[in-house]
């Protein structure tokens, strides 16, 4: 069986959007004959925090101990990249069925800011517009934040539109003040790659480049796991087969 097929591929979704987002890109790989998790988050941000650890523990339980020495693959999507440090050093750590991590991919994420609030972690005026949004202490769902337009564009298919719109949750704004896990990414450059999906992200796939990690660029767009399943599907088995390939 080639190195590509012994890792677990673990999606993670945004806590801003739902499962739904991943949904595509786990039916593409399973029909490979790859092994999938895909962590459901929804309802997590209902409740009071600390939000970090609910997020992370909810993850956690969803992926079961690995058949055999199988290691896992982490992919986060949006703002599911600070979540998955923290994430991998809990699948380690865990006294039921640890896993090891033979790699991270960060998918249009924001890169992890241990110890920091997302709102200090971005632009001043952006942390300002974002605090602008919120109402009664929660940020109005993720959709709502940009043109109609928009989304249309990126998916023009209404009823998977109306889907994905079905799980965006209002997040509490504590969320975004809350710091970040302790836990930082990790320092072997060949363990962890940036797959840039939308020039909104360039910037962030330019800082993982300078650190000396690989990056794959697609010209797409932010939510093309849900529009282009088998394109994005491609670009993780490239990225993920360095990663199991370095392990063999």
């Amino acid at each position: 069986m080639p190195a590509a097929k012994q890792a677990e591929l673990v999606l993670v979704h945004s806590p801003l959007t739902g499962d739904v987002l991943w949904q595509p890109v786990a039916g593409a790989l399973r029909a490979r004959g790859r092994t999938v998790t895909a962590p459901a988050l929804g309802g997590t941000l209902d409740g009071a925090g600390p939000h970090y650890p609910l997020l992370l523990a909810a993850a956690e339980r969803q992926v079961p101990p690995g058949p055999g020495h199988m290691p896992v693959v982490l992919v986060g999507h949006g703002g599911a990249g600070p979540l998955l440090p923290a994430l991998g050093r809990r699948l380690t750590r865990r006294e039921r069925g640890p896993r090891t991590v033979a790699g991270s991919v960060y998918v249009d994420a924001q890169w992890p800011h241990p110890g920091r609030s997302w709102l200090e972690a971005v632009p001043a005026d952006q942390a300002a517009w974002l605090r602008g949004l919120a109402a009664g202490g929660r940020l109005p769902p993720w959709d709502t934040w940009y043109p109609e337009r928009e989304l249309a564009d990126e998916v023009p298919d209404p009823d998977l539109r109306a889907r994905f719109r079905a799980g965006l949750p209002r997040a509490p704004l504590a969320y975004a003040e809350e710091p970040a896990p302790e836990a930082e990414p990790d320092p072997d450059r060949t363990r962890t790659a940036y797959l840039r999906l939308s020039p909104q992200y360039e910037e962030t796939a330019i800082h993982a480049e300078s650190l000396g990690h690989r990056v794959l660029r697609r010209t797409s767009h932010h939510l093309s796991p849900l529009t282009d399943p088998e394109g994005t599907a491609d670009a993780l088995e490239k990225l993920a087969v360095r990663f199991t390939d370095r392990a063999a």
